[in-house]
């Protein structure tokens, strides 16, 4: 028991460090920032994009994803991992290219444990007004044998050409720590969905 909760403790100093472009979703947000628009430096890339902008696309991603997996009442804490491959804004419409890894967990028998995920690249649109981003079309590439050539019909050449998988290793393992450290976190009222 010391040794995994050693583990976690080196594995939470690591995610901390490079979790980089990555976001938390509990249900609930801190307010102060819902209009803050600061630019932040993308890992991997010299464009950047504000925050505002990041946080739209882990609730989009959420938001998106969270009705495809098993949903009960003991689905309590849902998180994902997202990698910005590219942004293209034009007048009030913002188009993100990026891959997305979705996951989401119960607590049970005094574990986090993982019951659905997913990850594929993915096209955001968003319009914007007054700072605040609302999603117009969440686009994923077609399964199976149409998978190449829609993935080739929607994303620009300069992004297919870079790759289109997440080139953080331990995404899993990031949200993995998410998942424990929230559980861990709810304590005794670990019964509480995030929303």
């Amino acid at each position: 028991m010391k040794n995994n909760i050693l583990l976690c403790t080196i594995l939470a100093t690591l995610c901390i460090l490079i979790t980089s472009g990555c976001t938390i979703h509990q249900g609930e947000r801190d307010q102060s920032n819902s209009t803050a628009s600061t630019q932040t430096s993308l890992p991997n890339s010299s464009a950047s994009v504000d925050v505002v902008l990041e946080e739209a696309v882990s609730d989009a991603i959420i938001s998106h994803n969270r009705g495809s997996f098993r949903g009960d009442d003991k689905q309590m804490f849902a998180t994902e991992y997202h990698e910005i491959l590219k942004t293209v804004a034009q007048d009030k419409s913002t188009e993100v290219y990026l891959v997305a890894l979705y996951a989401q967990y119960q607590f049970e028998e005094g574990e986090a444990k993982l019951t659905g995920s997913g990850s594929n690249p993915c096209v955001i649109t968003f319009v914007s007004a007054d700072g605040v981003y609302s999603v117009t079309d969440y686009w994923e590439p077609e399964d199976g044998e149409n998978y190449e050539s829609s993935l080739r019909s929607r994303f620009p050449e300069d992004v297919l050409e870079s790759g289109t998988e997440l080139s953080e290793p331990n995404a899993m393992e990031i949200c993995n720590q998410r998942a424990m450290d929230y559980f861990e976190g709810q304590g005794a009222d670990s019964s509480k969905p995030s929303a």
